[in-house]
């Protein structure tokens, strides 16, 4: 199980990176969360919780914050996790999440997780990782 090696974004540098399980979570200087994951993950309640818990008291303590997930090695999400992304809890912590997808499950998944989940925080889905970090800039403070 590899890691797709995230073309980390070139502007930035990255602060604190973590291991949720199944995948890799970033947080670069300017602010933004980065969210990859190992190829072929089927995201589950504990995975979105253990996720959840990460985010908040590593990458969020007095603070939220605008991510990008990376959906491209991404097989499966259960409902149960769908309802905690999308859920007034994870929006405390997230403040707008951008999903990135470049092929056809990725697709599929954000377009099921848009249709299905209205999400608390704004949600978009994005072919482009320059474009989906511009649009996250937008929701950083200040």
């Amino acid at each position: 199980m590899v890691i797709s090696e995230s073309h980390h974004y070139h502007m930035d540098e990255i602060l604190i990176e973590s291991s949720t399980g199944s995948g890799i979570v970033r947080l670069y200087n300017s602010g933004i969360m980065y969210q990859t994951y190992k190829d072929g993950s089927e995201l589950k309640k504990e995975d979105s919780d253990h996720e959840m818990m990460l985010y908040r008291k590593n990458f969020c303590k007095d603070t939220s914050r605008p991510i990008l997930v990376e959906l491209d090695n991404v097989k499966t999400v259960s409902k149960e996790s769908r309802a905690i992304y999308s859920s007034p809890e994870t929006a405390e912590v997230i403040s707008a999440a951008a999903l990135l997808v470049g092929n056809p499950v990725s697709r599929i998944i954000g377009n099921f997780y848009l249709g299905l989940n209205k999400s608390v925080m704004p949600v978009k889905m994005f072919t482009n990782r320059d474009e989906a970090f511009l649009w996250l800039k937008t929701f950083l403070p200040g």
